[in-house]
Parts: structure tokens; C-alpha cells; sequence
């Protein structure tokens, strides 16, 4: 009896060190990760470090996050995927580090593979998790027709129609400035101007026509690299008196700007907002 008990010894014991971390998971016992992190480090069975790793990431607890990264360089081409898997889940720019230097190095093609996939989950993570800062320019410098009181609408109706967004802010310079040096924040600038703003008679002197034209420019704040170029425009029916003239210019300013609130929601979104 003993000697058998002896044969079967090591067989036993992987067996019921991989039936305890099984058990810590599906309990979701945080203090199994020192247990699960020893395992993975020093446990002769390639095997049982693919099921301390695997766990390591299914208990998403950061604390394994040290034992993942060492774990990258283990000798089995099967434990530095499952270490690589765990950490995409686990997050945090120690990991996106890790895996970054791990993928420079590595030869095996579905270790490479794994690494590329948590590196994918951690950039998607990265983008959800971020703000968009925006700051708006003047939108000065256009037709001479588009006053300070149309500048303003056409600034009010862009924002209208990004605060949709919900992690898109609306920032001071400063503020933007500041947000564009964290990882997780992003800063842009919204310029432009009214490149066209005419009202046009009708040749049998009734209404009249007011047409224009906006020009929008979306850049990397604060370096203010320009990274996209918009515009629309529109055309209003109006009147020939002066305050109908004024009527017909804020529509026509109003409905340029929803054209271009698409555009630009349709770039922010791409951005993560």
C-alpha cells in the first residue's frame, strides 16, 4: 500500500493543486492569488502553470499582475500565451509594457498571436476608458456678413450636437491643454469660418434667398495639427426686410451646423467618445 501510494503520489498531487485553484476561481477567493501566483512561478508541471495563469485572469484581480508579467518569460510556449491572455484581461500599462517588450522577442507564432490579441483588448479597454477634451476656436476671419452674435450660434449648435457624446467634454484651453498629456485624455481643437454668407434678391423682387457655406476644422490640441476638414452648406428661403434677412441667415447658420454636428459626431465616435 505504501509503495503504491508512492507511484501515484505525484499524479495526486498535480491533480489536486489544480482542483484547489479551480475552486478558488469559481468562489472567487482573492486570497488564492498568492497561491495561484506561487504556482505559476514554481510548479515543475507546465501544465499547472497554464491553469494558475489561465486563473490568474479570470479572478481579475490585479495582484496577479506581477506573477503574469515574469510568467512571460517561462520556458513553455504555452504558459507565456495563457500569461499573455490573462494579462490583456487584467489591464494596466505595466501589462501593455510587458507585452509590448514580449512581442519584439518572441519567435513562437501562437504566443505571437495571443500577445497581439491582449494588446488589442488592452488598446480597446484604453479607448472606452478615455475622455475627449474639445475646445473651440473663434471661427473668425470668414465672410464679413457673419457677426460675433452668428459666430456664437454656429458654436452653440456644434456643441448641441456633440453632447451627445457622453465622454466628450467641453474644455477651456487650459483644461484641454492639461487633459492632452494624461494617456487616458485626449484634446482637440474645433475651428473654422464662415466661408460664404450672401443674401440674394429674386429677380421679380420678392423673397429673397440666403445661401452659405461653413468651413470646420478639427486639430491635435494643443500642438494643433490638423487632422480633418469639413464643411457644408445650405440656402434659405426668406423675406426682403432686414429683420427677415437676419432670420434667414441664423437658419441657414443652424443648418449648416447640423450637417457638420454629423460629421463631426460620426470623427468623435471613431475617437472613442
Amino acid at each position: 500500500m505504501i509503495a503504491a501510494a508512492s507511484r501515484l503520489g505525484r499524479p495526486a498531487a498535480v491533480l489536486a493543486t489544480v482542483f484547489a485553484v479551480l475552486v478558488a476561481a469559481q468562489v472567487g477567493w482573492g486570497g488564492r492569488v498568492d497561491d495561484l501566483s506561487k504556482a505559476l512561478l514554481t510548479d515543475p508541471s507546465f501544465k499547472v502553470r497554464v491553469q494558475a495563469a489561465l486563473l490568474l485572469g479570470k479572478l481579475l484581480d490585479k495582484a496577479g499582475t506581477d506573477a503574469l508579467i515574469k510568467a512571460l518569460g517561462d520556458e513553455n510556449n504555452s504558459v507565456r500565451a495563457m500569461a499573455a491572455q490573462s494579462l490583456g484581461k487584467l489591464g494596466g500599462a505595466p501589462a501593455a509594457a510587458a507585452l509590448k517588450a514580449l512581442l519584439g522577442r518572441e519567435s513562437d507564432s501562437f504566443v505571437r498571436a495571443q500577445i497581439k490579441v491582449a494588446l488589442s483588448t488592452l488598446e480597446d479597454q484604453e479607448s472606452k476608458d478615455r475622455t475627449i477634451f474639445v475646445t473651440f476656436g473663434s471661427f473668425s476671419g470668414g465672410a464679413k456678413a457673419a457677426d460675433s452674435a452668428l459666430l456664437t450660434l454656429l458654436q452653440s449648435s456644434l456643441q448641441q450636437s456633440l453632447e451627445k457624446l457622453d465622454k466628450l467634454t467641453f474644455a477651456s484651453d487650459a483644461a484641454a491643454s492639461k487633459g492632452r498629456d494624461r494617456t487616458s485624455h485626449v484634446g482637440f481643437l474645433i475651428d473654422g469660418n464662415v466661408a460664404r454668407l450672401e443674401d440674394l434678391s429674386s429677380a421679380s423682387g420678392g423673397s429673397a434667398e440666403t445661401s452659405c457655406e461653413i468651413k470646420v476644422m478639427v486639430a491635435r490640441w494643443p500642438s494643433r495639427s490638423v487632422i480633418l476638414w469639413t464643411s457644408a452648406g445650405a440656402a434659405v428661403q426668406g423675406g426682403r426686410r432686414e429683420a427677415d434677412k437676419l432670420n434667414a441667415r441664423r437658419d441657414c447658420i443652424k443648418a449648416s451646423a447640423g450637417q457638420l454636428g454629423d460629421s463631426l459626431l460620426e470623427f468623435f465616435r471613431s475617437q472613442g467618445g
